[in-house]
């Protein structure tokens, strides 16, 4: 019970995903509000400006050919002589400034949208990769980097939209570059396939100046940078973790000061096949072992464990298996008893049973072949074989 009890708590990793996904979706909520707000009146700045620096320059020649004493004449405090030389920087600057603005409403729209991510369809994660590095060239050639790039062959491809994880990927590459501060920079991308949990990654990893520790823990959030003087807004990581989570990946990082960062998202395939279940009774360790990760490298597969006959019947209850590897002889409760079991049970009457034993020529082969289970394998059998007979069963 305790160790049930531990299983179905989140662990502190997923805890952390989870509160970190919650306060996020509650930001996108309250940005979004406000950048619809702050929209409107940025727009009319943005376009009342160039009338008005129009305004100014068809005001000045009427000034210059009307005014009888042009040093003393005054607007808005402001010498005539002061505005013609000055007017129209400052209108420049604030135009500057209100597309800066609207520029970070246009970053913002994008952080708030967590689930819109249009013209989905299964994408290669790798071109999607190659797209982002291109678009960086100049970046990266003028920073004097070293580029290393390992594309793994033949990927599944990810449901997604492609110039969506093009933006996270540059973005990450751009934030890489800019976080060396040396002369001997190297970047690192890889992708691949995590066969523990069937997902796609890509992995950005550099050496340079690390991430501010006083910032880590709120990375992802809007808004948190340590480069403002830089121009730097902090909505960049904030806008990448969107979208990821929009295509139901994930986005972790690791980093050390003065080491380097390394950035991994990880995506779930476009057609994920469910993984069937096995269940291996065995009070060998040796085979248990030996199995479990023959079968874990198949990638296609769940796999549980069992040491005795009641263990094993305890678990077909509870785990459900599609396939029970069964050993004939273990303690308390035999492989025999367990065939039995199975055939009482209408609901585990679809169950395949590949059995196992050291002992081809003893009886009680013959009762368990009597009851139907007769894809026997004796010990030591070839590996390969039985891997492909456990495809074959579950195909």
């Amino acid at each position: 019970m305790t160790e049930q009890k531990q299983t179905k708590m989140p662990s502190k990793k997923n805890r952390s995903l989870l509160y970190q996904s919650q306060k996020m979706e509650a930001l996108g909520t309250l940005v979004a509000g406000v950048a619809h707000e702050i929209n409107n009146p940025v727009n009319l700045i943005t376009y009342n400006i160039p009338l008005l620096s129009k305004v100014w320059q068809d005001i000045m020649p009427v000034i210059e050919s009307q005014a009888i004493d042009k040093k003393n004449l005054k607007f808005g405090g402001l010498t005539y002589d002061f505005l013609k030389e000055n007017l129209h920087k400052l209108l420049s600057d604030t135009e500057m400034a209100a597309t800066r603005v609207a520029q970070i409403i246009k970053d913002l729209k994008n952080f708030s949208r967590q689930s819109n991510v249009y013209d989905i369809e299964p994408i290669p994660i790798n071109l999607a990769v190659r797209n982002a590095v291109r678009l960086a060239q100049t970046t990266l050639k003028n920073a004097n980097v070293q580029l290393e790039i390992n594309l793994a062959e033949d990927l599944p491809q990810i449901n997604g939209n492609i110039h969506s994880i093009e933006q996270v990927v540059l973005n990450l590459f751009i934030n890489a570059i800019q976080a060396i501060n040396h002369t001997q920079g190297k970047i690192k991308i890889t992708t691949g396939y995590q066969h523990k949990d069937g997902q796609v990654f890509i992995s950005i990893s550099d050496n340079g100046k690390g991430i501010n520790p006083q910032i880590a823990n709120r990375l992802f959030d809007p808004f948190v940078t340590d480069k403002q003087t830089e121009g730097g807004t902090g909505l960049g990581l904030s806008v990448s973790y969107n979208l990821i989570k929009a295509h139901e990946g994930e986005i972790t990082f690791s980093s050390k000061k003065g080491k380097g960062t390394t950035f991994i998202i990880t995506l779930p395939i476009a057609e994920k096949r469910a993984r069937a279940k096995i269940l291996i009774a065995d009070d060998d360790t040796f085979i248990q072992d030996l199995l479990i990760e023959a079968i874990a490298n198949r990638k296609l597969y769940r796999v549980e464990n069992a040491y005795n006959g009641i263990e094993a019947c305890i678990k077909l209850g509870s785990y459900r298996p599609d396939l029970l590897i069964l050993d004939i002889f273990m303690p308390e409760m035999d492989g025999l008893e367990v065939c039995r079991a199975i055939k009482n049970d209408p609901e585990l009457s679809d169950l395949k049973v590949i059995i196992t034993t050291g002992f081809p020529d003893h009886p009680k082969l013959k009762e368990v072949s009597k009851l139907g289970f007769d894809t026997v394998y004796i010990k030591p059998f070839s590996l390969n074989t039985f891997l492909e007979e456990i495809d074959s069963l579950l195909s």
